[in-house]
């Protein structure tokens, strides 16, 4: 059985739910399916939740929250909301694998890291 999940990684909601893939049963393949999630809210004249000030603050004490229920190490970036559109061309450029996806998301959201900020290569 093929599983396609989409997903960008300017979510932490993606993020957790990356971290918990590996407990599918074996036979559910997974396909990583990047998408732009601003795009999405965009053609639906709809704005992030990380642009709502109560709905920012509640979905990053959330996150955090079930990040430490799941025993998922978690720290925000620097900055968020942040353009994710390097990182998901970085994942199509490496083809979207399972590794590639994975380590993406694990350097944004584990290590809180992001790519165009000079003190990550430092």
């Amino acid at each position: 059985m093929i599983a396609d999940w989409y997903f960008d990684f300017v979510s932490p909601f993606a993020f957790l739910q990356s971290e918990q893939l590996g407990t599918l049963p074996q036979k559910v393949s997974v396909r990583y399916r990047p998408v732009l999630f601003a795009a999405i809210l965009e053609a639906n004249g709809q704005r992030g939740p990380a642009e709502i000030p109560a709905k920012r603050a509640f979905t990053y004490r959330f996150c955090l929250w079930q990040a430490k229920r799941l025993g998922i190490p978690m720290r925000f970036p620097p900055e968020h909301p942040f353009n994710p559109l390097p990182l998901l061309r970085l994942a199509i450029a490496c083809d979207s694998t399972a590794a590639a996806v994975q380590a993406i998301f694990r350097f944004v959201w584990r290590d809180g890291r992001l790519p165009d900020l000079p003190k990550c290569w430092g």
